[in-house]
């Protein structure tokens, strides 16, 4: 029989194919959408799939309490708003194959919450690979600011921040998510109530744009959606569902392991963002050595920490 622990391990792996397969999408789709109507669209899906699941699935009885339920909802607007708007805008600026691996450093950040907040224990050899995840964003850096056509200066660093903002968010959103999970809910009735709260700050800060009388980027995006080319559309569809399948799996793997196994696995999605970018962004992007040891690093460091 399959131990839970080695399920849990599987589903964080097929999140990370999805969350890479996320991020190749959104670079394309942001060739010619803004980050705005990229994230709106992502909701929509995620909302019109997990939603009426779990509603299905669960009722009468959504086994949430007034904890879990403030859990999963900080949860939400740690990971799938502020750090998908971070993540996205790292995309669109350095590009997937150099965005990914500087978001991979959320392990850094889910150690020290898992082992503040949660009294996980962490070995030196799971020590040890997050110092590698830490070499494979130094190389990262070092591979943006020599690359043709990035920006340079204070604006590179600026550019940097943004993926790195995404993985600190990342970080701590699971030391939530297995909060929530402890009182006993469902992973699909916590990723339907976190992305409802996500949705709702997101809608939220659009409808006070429009009452100030600013132009909201996102309703421009959807009239001009018309004459946008089927294939735009098509990456946006795709990371739509990419990220609904990362957000399933991911909580599925979170309520069987813990957060310093889950999350440095979730990193694994950089290997497949650089293999992508390879054949997907050839004429977008240039995968060159460094960055293809950076991968590396993070498969190393990420095994690391799953036999630690």
């Amino acid at each position: 029989m399959v131990s839970e622990s080695v399920v849990g391990v599987g589903f964080a792996l097929l999140s990370a194919l999805a969350f890479a397969a996320q991020g190749i999408a959104v670079r394309l789709g942001t060739k010619t959408r803004s980050i705005a109507a990229v994230v709106g669209a992502v909701f929509a899906v995620n909302l019109l799939v997990v939603v009426p699941a779990a509603v299905l699935a669960a009722y009468p009885d959504f086994g949430l309490t007034a904890r879990a339920v403030a859990a999963f909802a900080v949860a939400g607007l740690l990971g799938s708003l502020l750090a998908r708007v971070c993540y996205y805008v790292g995309i669109e600026r350095l590009g997937a194959s150099r965005a990914e691996p500087l978001r991979a450093l959320a392990p850094l950040f889910a150690l020290g919450a898992a082992v503040a907040f949660l009294g996980e224990f962490v070995t030196a050899t799971r020590l040890g690979g997050v110092a590698l995840l830490v070499g494979a964003g130094a190389l990262v850096g070092l591979d943006s600011r020599d690359a043709p056509g990035t920006a340079t200066g204070r604006a590179l660093w600026v550019a940097v921040a943004f993926p790195v903002a995404a993985a600190l968010f990342l970080g701590i959103d699971p030391v939530f998510t297995k909060l929530g999970l402890a009182d006993g809910t469902t992973p699909l009735v916590g990723v339907a109530v976190r992305i409802v709260a996500a949705a709702t700050a997101f809608g939220l800060y659009f409808l006070w744009r429009a009452l100030r009388g600013g132009r909201v980027p996102a309703l421009g995006a959807l009239r001009a959606g018309r004459r946008l080319s089927l294939g735009a559309e098509r990456w946006l569809l795709a990371a739509s569902v990419a990220n609904t399948v990362y957000l399933l799996a991911y909580y599925e793997a979170l309520a069987r392991v813990p957060v310093s196994v889950a999350t440095p696995v979730l990193s694994a999605s950089t290997l497949f963002v650089v293999a992508g970018a390879a054949v997907f962004l050839r004429g977008d992007e240039r995968v060159t050595l460094r960055l293809a040891g950076a991968a590396l690093l993070v498969v190393v460091g990420v095994t690391l920490v799953v036999r630690g």
